[in-house]
């Protein structure tokens, strides 16, 4: 009414100076438009009702997929890209196949971690990466600003290798320092000063940025596309007519609605993004503490035992200290060292739904308050639940939601209106969420260079002039970059490189010397799954992937693991040592124990192991016993420094312990 007052007082006043009719008119005109623009105002109101509302149902409609995904399963690792096929459904790739989580070899570079796509899921949010590659760099420690970052520092040398005159000495020295660690023996070598290990994580936020942003580098791959939008329609076209990229740098990464304004109708959009980062864990972190996980559908399809499986890349492990409770493990601990979006400026606290704080749930004292800006999945509440119960597990039953809160205001935020006492606040806060990817192992061959080799810290450099580091003068390369990180002497392996298309690193290459006339023979000093054979020990697993699997987590995952383990004896981890006993000479037999670390290098590297039998009738035999593959049986090389025992112990040896962990390869399986 009050508008419409306004246009008849207009009109009346202009009428005063017109003629009746011509004045009649002009009111008419003005009641005309008062009606229309009433109307349209009215439509424009109603239109803009819907635009809400619609917008309102696609946050819901996301919030439902992204709820009916945390019911499917845990946050974890679904599916790497399909590369087999064949009869049987478990003969193409699923989140293993030939390589865990599509692990692979780029040592040839300092700090690239080989890594390609997968899909995973955090927080029920389900995304797909492009070609990962990842550097070794962790969040900053200087800096607050998001997504800063900084190298991780590599371990120095054992100065005992160091100081040693030759570079023949020094590899014979080294050898026994990667003996120390495999063996895990710090008595004479302690190698917890130079074997150092890290976790990789994924992290995946709700971001505000309208620009498309890289998260997180890489030295051989970044998302193909100028703006979000482009990269949608690049997976559009790729899904509908199943092609890929031939570089593999499309993510699959959904924009949501996030927030929508009441008055205005105006939407808030965020873009989900994702990185991979590494922290350094503290201490040492004995090898111990790994068990392997079964993936039956890997080894049946290619014929793999157990025991094999585990020296290949398909090999998937958990952690523990055989001694953590049920709820608070040794995985938590570890993340909980992680911090989020915020940096090392954490410090958060997070009180929501009338709890009067959250406290730390790995610590006996209850009021202990949980830093909230690191990751983590378990909380404490002062106040017990419906349920009587005041330990709080981060989701509704997800295994693996780690969240971490932050305050960076590129984070979209959530926000909830909550009423005390009659007395109302709105709460808003952001948050990033995490999985464990790997624990790898940093070794002083990152650093160990007994060639006095030039690092040059451009990247033109060593291959110019068409150097490729082949044999001859003009070939080998003009000293070493990051790019071309060949430091190690080749003698200091006995092994080859395991071949890998997705690898990149060769087995040796040529050098020369920073007297630009000398060349040596090198190969490379970045980090791998498993080294080349090192004389006298075998292969050395530097990376242990321990990332969660997105199905496992699912009623269906639950029934079957269990059924598995049923079958084939339930068994968490392998037996600490391996019993063998001498072939009877017709009087007496002995037995023998050995590490399970030296089964494994029994039958995966064929190596030699030494072993001093129980003692019986007054004497005990010192023997050296290898496996042979073509006979699926162990025999005795020689006993007590001789070809055969003295009191006429036949050359087989048997094997008592039976077990999942202890299957023998089939004769003639790869």
């Amino acid at each position: 009414m009050e508008i419409r007052l306004r246009y008849l007082l207009a009109a009346l006043f202009m009428g005063a100076a017109l003629p009746s009719v011509r004045a009649s008119r002009v009111v008419m005109a003005f009641e005309d438009f008062h009606e229309r623009f009433q109307a349209s105002y009215i439509r424009n109101q109603q239109l803009k009702k819907i635009v809400t509302d619609l917008s309102r149902q696609v946050m819901l409609q996301q919030f439902f997929v992204e709820e009916k995904i945390r019911s499917d399963g845990s946050s974890g690792i679904k599916l790497i890209r399909g590369g087999t096929k064949g009869l049987d459904n478990y003969d193409s790739n699923s989140h293993t196949s030939n390589y865990f989580m599509a692990i692979h070899d780029h040592s040839n570079y300092d700090r690239t971690i080989g890594m390609g796509e997968f899909s995973a899921v955090l927080n029920g949010l389900e995304f797909r990466t492009r070609h990962n590659d990842y550097r070794m760099v962790m969040p900053s420690t200087t800096s607050g600003e998001i997504d800063a970052v900084e190298d991780i520092q590599f371990p120095g040398v054992p100065p005992e290798v160091t100081s040693k005159p030759t570079v023949k000495e020094q590899i014979t020295e080294m050898q026994e320092w990667f003996k120390a660690f495999w063996m895990q023996n710090a008595t004479e070598r302690d190698y917890t000063k130079y074997f150092k290990p890290i976790i990789s994580y994924l992290e995946g936020a709700w971001t505000l940025n309208k620009g498309l942003i890289e998260s997180f580098a890489s030295d051989r791959h970044h998302l193909d596309a100028s703006s979000w939008f482009e990269l949608q329609e690049k997976n559009r076209f790729s899904a509908y007519s199943g092609v890929k990229t031939r570089l593999e740098n499309l993510a699959v990464l959904p924009t949501t609605i996030m927030d929508v304004n009441e008055t205005t109708g105006q939407a808030t959009y965020a873009q989900w993004n994702y990185r991979i980062l590494n922290y350094p864990l503290k201490g040492d972190f004995p090898l111990k503490y790994f068990y392997q996980a079964d993936d039956v559908a890997a080894r049946v399809s290619r014929g793999w035992t157990r025991p094999e499986i585990m020296e290949k890349r398909s090999a998937r492990f958990r952690i523990s200290r055989g001694t953590d409770p049920q709820n608070y493990q040794l995985l938590d601990e570890i993340m909980y060292q992680i911090p989020g979006k915020n940096n090392m400026y954490s410090n958060l606290s997070q009180i929501m739904f009338g709890d009067d704080g959250m406290y730390h749930f790995g610590k006996s004292n209850k009021n202990v308050k949980l830093d909230t800006g690191r990751y983590h999945r378990w909380y404490k509440s002062a106040q017990k639940d419906a349920m009587g119960i005041n330990a709080v597990a981060r989701g509704f039953n997800d295994d693996f939601c780690f969240v971490a809160q932050t305050t960076q205001p590129t984070i979209a935020s959530v926000e909830m209106e909550e009423c005390r006492r009659r007395v109302c606040q709105t709460n808003r806060n952001s948050f990033s969420y995490a999985i464990p990817l790997e624990i790898i192992y940093l070794t002083p061959l990152l650093t160990w260079n007994p060639y006095n080799l030039t690092i040059h810290q451009g990247l033109d450099i060593v291959n110019r002039d068409g150097r490729d580091g082949t044999d001859s003068n003009s070939k080998a390369y003009d000293g070493v970059d990051s790019n071309h990180y060949y430091l190690t002497p080749t003698e200091f392996f006995s092994g080859f490189v395991e071949g890998d298309p997705a690898d990149t690193v060769r087995n040796s290459v040529f050098v020369r010397g920073p007297d630009k006339k000398a060349r040596v023979q090198t190969s490379a000093s970045g980090t791998q799954i498993m080294l080349q054979a090192i004389p006298g020990l075998g292969r050395v697993r530097c990376r242990f992937p321990i990332a969660p699997v997105h199905s496992e987590g699912s009623t269906v995952g639950k029934e079957v693991s269990a059924l598995r383990d049923m079958l084939t004896g339930y068994l968490r981890a392998p037996p600490d040592m391996v019993t063998f006993e001498m072939s009877s000479n017709g009087d007496h037999v002995h037995r023998f124990n050995i590490t399970y670390r030296d089964f494994l290098r029994l039958i995966n590297d064929r190596l030699p192991i030494t072993a001093v039998s129980e003692e019986v009738h007054g004497h005990s035999h010192t023997l050296d016993f290898k496996f042979f593959r073509i006979s699926t049986n162990f025999k005795y090389g020689t006993c007590d420094g001789q070809d055969r025992c003295p009191d006429g112990h036949p050359k087989v040896i048997i094997m008592l312990t039976n077990n999942v962990f202890t299957e023998l390869p089939l004769p003639g399986n790869a």
